[in-house]
């Protein structure tokens, strides 16, 4: 059972690690900042004048952007 566990951390640590040097941006991407630069307002529901573009913290709230 060790050697499983051993195998597991080496194959993750030959795959996830190299990820997260090379592309840096995906793990530190600030949705409600992004959204906020954009003009948008983070939301539970869009009204009809507003357009949804983005999930801004969880799946739950919207970035909702003026028409």
């Amino acid at each position: 059972m060790k050697i499983h566990l051993f195998f597991f951390i080496l194959l993750l640590w030959v795959t996830i690690l190299p990820a997260r040097k090379k592309y840096p941006q995906y793990g530190s991407l600030d949705l409600r900042r992004e959204c906020k630069k954009g003009n948008g307002r983070c939301k539970n529901e869009c009204h009809e004048n507003e357009i949804r573009i983005a999930y801004c913290m969880r799946p739950a709230t919207h970035c909702c952007l003026q028409k």
